[in-house]
């Protein structure tokens, strides 16, 4: 995972270097499709259409209200153990809210938005991680139904990690030079899930592949002030499969820029 997350950032310095010396967007205007900065410039007009007023059209650019990086802070809620009725285990999944994190690198976006920047349509390609703490000597284990066991040691730490492919779309109006505020939703395909443990001294623990549901999905409200923006997101979708773990939706609230 973090070669992963390495080649992203290498890609994202790539595309950087690519924009500064290319257009930085497409005007769709009564002639079409034209790429450039300013309407003055030469243009390549590669598609027609019938359109209004040109100060009526819209405009396509890279640039999205979606931040590029997202850090929020993951709260459970409307748990539910029903598949461990008549066992003594229930209740394991707590966490520890300021240490369970989530981290979102957007690496690609594209919006569609009014030529007076009042409002728009914004879409993006990331990647995400989803951390859990578990706020007890405790880790799970991988059977058909997920266990808790305890963690036998000097244990620093212990949670539980989600890495998905994210898809954030939002509507946006405001001013996004000044404050601007979005609505949408978004879904995450997660690739990659596991356990893990740190001792004292520096030893790790790993487990991965755990029933965890492929698909992610909620809906985000932002408020963008300045290029800052603080986001809350909400996640019906459960994050185990049916019968293999316990039953729980999901609230983050969070910071982009």
């Amino acid at each position: 995972m973090k070669k992963f997350f390495v080649f992203a950032t290498l890609f994202v310095l790539a595309l950087c270097a690519t924009n500064s010396t290319s257009a930085q967007g497409l005007h769709i205007g009564a002639n079409g499709i034209e790429f450039g900065d300013e309407p003055t410039e030469q243009k390549l007009t590669t598609f027609h259409y019938a359109a209004g007023p040109r100060n009526g059209a819209f405009y396509i650019a890279s640039k999205t209200l979606i931040p590029s990086v997202e850090v929020g802070w993951n709260i459970l809620s409307n748990q539910s153990y029903a598949a461990y009725d008549g066992s003594s285990n229930g209740g394991f999944f707590d966490i520890h809210n300021w240490k369970s994190t989530q981290v979102t690198v957007n690496l690609l976006g594209a919006s569609a938005h009014s030529r007076n920047k009042r409002f728009g349509v914004d879409v993006a390609l990331g990647i995400r991680a989803n951390n859990y703490r578990f706020d007890s000597n405790m880790t799970l284990s991988k059977e058909y139904l997920i266990q808790p066991v305890a963690i036998e040691g000097r244990v620093k730490k212990s949670k539980f990690n989600t890495a998905a492919v994210h898809i954030p779309l939002e509507v946006w109006v405001g001013r996004p030079s000044k404050f601007a505020f979005s609505m949408g939703g978004y879904v995450d395909m997660v690739m990659n899930s596991h356990t893990k443990i740190k001792y004292k001294g520096g030893n790790k623990d790993k487990v991965h592949n755990f029933p965890v549901n492929f698909i992610q999905a909620g809906v985000t409200a932002r408020v963008t002030m300045f290029g800052f923006s603080i986001y809350g997101q909400y996640t019906p979708t459960q994050l185990f499969k049916t019968g293999r773990g316990p039953e729980m939706s999901q609230w983050t609230i969070g910071i982009g820029f």
